[in-house]
């Protein structure tokens, strides 16, 4: 008998199609019923009332009413341009030099660099939120006390991170790293043969590099380029904590504002109308970077033949690229973790000689006296696990039907996994508060909704799932099934084992994303379902400088362990060694 997918010759048994049917629903439960409930919640009314209601009713009052907003065009629109545009702009110039000193030149410690330049992804957005402000703070911030206590400056700044500018470079070091990853991904796939032959022809590094380089490395550049546009547009981390004192407005935070007006009753339908065009946008992106993707993959120039890479000596500008290297790890990491670690145990003042007097641990007394924060570290490392460990399972699922069957609906469920990476963590935690809102099943408030919430990118494992299916021949599960064994007990004892290298990066991976996660953490905070990202975000705003000091700082150190386990699983041999 033929199988399903070219696979073993018997075809699924009856547990295979159900734990493959069981995996296949459940991503689309995940993915689909979530954004099902926010289209129809923004299409029923009145503001007060949920989608299914008694008084609840089909209108189109909360599209009008966004749309006829004199702020969307006056403030929101062109901030969340201006944001995005500036972001994406120092970025990528940033992560594109950083990637290409590592990967294609001669800069000395370049695995250690690499290791360096990832640490602030694995560390949440506000812990970097908080130890900037302590930095560049217009009032008591230590650059700007240095600075006008070096230029003999009187009043405020001359630095002042409560601004557009401000937002933007908080935003480009904490987004770097990620873009950094793809580039360096990128440019270490090309065979520098082509460079090395237009050497040979006479032509100078910058002639080959315009000529040579970049048109073979363009499709590689611009899918993270719209990457990272879509990544800044959902940001709402640090606009919330940097932009909104600033008065700065963008789409993402509007939709907090309507979930949490300083008066009145949430209005969700508002929150989910605003959500609508952000949604489109974010999917729009995700479309053109998926086939900027494909195209990429048909520039690739790596074949059967080995090479090394070509590494161009750096000579006279070694200095400078190590002193830029230096300046981005001292800004997006060293100093961060300096001022946190300082402010918790000295308190929020510049270091001096008198301020050592002052060292104490009342901070970590404060924060340890704190149910929250135990409540918090628990519920973080439990969401966290239990989310990268379902997304894992399912994208693996995933990812065997569709390179394993011929299953007619596969690719729609390679679509649906990999648009999950469009939907912005704001609207994703929105539109699963209206489910569970409406769905009365007990879950709303607790962990498990965070769990839930969580586990809805599954494009990342499902990916990596299908690059390790494609790699282990199907004559191995031919010769299990050959041999008598069901199709459970040979993915089990051969399938898994083998695959498990990278379903245990992609675990990794979507745990640091986990520990990370503030936005979707705020949207459905209670008291019991409080995580460690929303404790800090809670202490901060209530002006508990020392600490919110001191819980980022521990934030850090949990943090260092999965640096050191991220270091082995992120950074490339060719580096490492």
């Amino acid at each position: 008998m033929a199988s399903a997918a070219g696979g073993p010759r018997e075809g699924l048994d009856g547990t295979a199609k159900f734990v493959l049917g069981a995996g296949a629903l459940f991503a689309a439960y995940l993915i689909l019923v979530p954004l099902g409930m926010l289209l129809v919640t923004a299409f029923r009314g009145p503001a007060d009332a949920l989608p299914f209601e008694p008084q609840a009713r089909w209108t189109f009052d909360h599209v009008r009413t966004f749309y006829s907003d004199p702020v969307l065009y006056s403030r929101i629109i062109p901030d969340t341009l201006v944001f995005a545009a500036g972001t994406v702009v120092l970025t990528f110039s940033t992560a594109f030099l950083l990637a290409w000193l590592v990967e294609r030149t001669d800069l000395p410690g370049r695995g250690t660099w690499f290791s360096l330049i990832i640490v602030p992804l694995l560390v949440p957005s506000p812990v970097l939120a908080v130890a900037w402000i302590f930095l560049a703070g217009p009032n008591a911030g230590w650059i700007n006390v240095a600075l006008r206590g070096l230029f003999g400056l009187e009043g405020e700044g001359p630095i002042d991170i409560f601004s557009m500018p401000g937002l933007i470079v908080c935003q480009a070091l904490a987004t770097t790293p990620f873009v950094f990853l793809l580039l360096t991904a990128t440019l270490r796939s090309m065979n520098p043969s082509f460079e090395e032959a237009s050497a040979t022809a006479g032509a100078s590094p910058l002639t080959t590099f315009r000529k040579v380089t970049l048109p073979v490395l363009l499709p590689g550049i611009l899918a993270p380029l719209i990457l990272v546009l879509l990544i800044t547009l959902e940001q709402f981390d640090l606009p919330l904590m940097i932009g909104l004192p600033a008065k700065i407005v963008v789409f993402s935070y509007r939709i907090l504002f309507d979930l949490n007006p300083p008066d009145g009753l949430p209005n969700y339908g508002g929150a989910a109308a605003v959500a609508l065009p952000f949604l489109a946008i974010g999917l729009l992106l995700l479309f053109a970077y998926n086939r900027l993707i494909r195209r990429a993959e048909s520039f690739v120039t790596v074949t059967g033949k080995a090479y090394r890479q070509r590494r161009l000596p750096l000579g006279r500008w070694r200095v400078p690229a190590l002193v830029f290297a230096g300046l981005y790890v001292a800004a997006a990491a060293v100093l961060p973790a300096l001022v946190l670690l300082w402010t918790s145990v000295f308190g929020y003042a510049p270091p001096s000689l008198g301020a050592l007097e002052k060292a104490s641990l009342d901070a970590y007394r404060t924060l340890f006296a704190e149910p929250n924060f135990w409540t918090g570290l628990g519920n973080t490392f439990l969401v966290a696990g239990l989310s990268a460990l379902i997304v894992t399972a399912v994208g693996g699922l995933l990812g065997w039907i569709i390179v394993r069957t011929r299953f007619r609906g596969r690719h729609v469920l390679d679509f649906l996994s990999f648009m999950s990476v469009g939907i912005p963590s704001v609207i994703a935690g929105l539109a699963v508060m209206m489910v569970y809102l409406s769905v009365p099943i007990g879950i709303y408030g607790t962990v498990w909704i965070l769990v839930l919430a969580y586990s809805y990118r599954i494009a990342v494992t499902t990916r990596i799932a299908r690059a390790g299916l494609m790699q282990i021949h199907r004559e191995l599960e031919e010769a299990s099934a050959a041999s008598g064994a069901r199709w459970l007990a040979t993915q089990r004892r051969v399938v898994v084992p083998l695959l498990m290298p990278a379903l245990a990066s992609g675990f990794i991976f979507l745990f640091i994303v986990g520990v990370r996660e503030f936005t979707i953490a705020l949207v459905l905070f209670s008291q019991d379902n409080v995580v460690l990202s929303v404790v800090l975000w809670k202490l901060f705003q209530n002006g508990q400088a020392a600490p919110s000091a001191a819980l980022a700082s521990i934030i850090i150190l949990l943090v260092l362990p999965i640096v050191v386990v991220a270091r082995r699983v992120l950074v490339p041999r060719n580096l490492a060694e």
